[in-house]
């Protein structure tokens, strides 16, 4: 399961790379107001109209939201980082479930750090958290877990997985 897991999860971000595509194309998932040049506005109706509308923070009649920080570019972009790494990591690891440790622990904290930008969720548990930032913490804590189980494990691999430089003939 571990070695499964660690080709696997290379494909887990790159679905929430495109995820997130479709969350810009939705509207959802938006972010705060930014003055950078690169924020974007949505259209009448969309997500972060409404909420800009319900804000208060837009007159009635506006033809489309605030400037916001595209978070979900960034999470894509982020995503696509991350199942970069993950998949060049693969042939360094030194035991099964190393690939599958190093998304896990990494997730957590760039998706916290995103969450950051994020103008669509309020505080969660009285709190100024987010829902996705407290399970980010809860990820990062059972990542920390699992490190410690992993790290009783032997170091091996899969080798009759991994190729095998070709013997050269020896002729005598």
């Amino acid at each position: 399961p571990a070695y499964m897991a660690d080709m696997a999860i290379p494909s887990i971000f790159v679905g929430e790379m495109f995820g997130r595509l479709g969350c810009f194309l939705n509207g959802c998932c938006y972010g705060d107001p930014s003055s950078l040049p690169w924020a974007v506005s949505f259209p009448k109706e969309s997500f972060p109209y409404m909420s800009d509308l319900a804000r208060g923070r837009l007159v009635e009649g506006a033809t489309c939201s605030l400037a916001l920080h595209p978070t979900q570019i960034y999470s894509s972009i982020n995503a696509l980082i991350l199942a970069l790494l993950t998949w060049h990591y693969f042939p360094f690891r030194r035991r099964n479930g190393d690939v599958l440790l190093l998304g896990w622990l990494v997730y957590p904290v760039t998706r916290f750090l995103l969450e950051v930008l994020r103008g669509d969720e309020p505080g969660f548990l009285g709190s100024p958290l987010t829902v996705s930032q407290w399970v980010s913490i809860g990820m990062f804590g059972t990542g920390l877990l699992f490190w410690g189980y992993l790290s009783r494990q032997p170091a091996k691999r899969n080798p009759h997985l991994i190729a095998q430089p070709s013997a050269v003939p020896v002729h005598t």
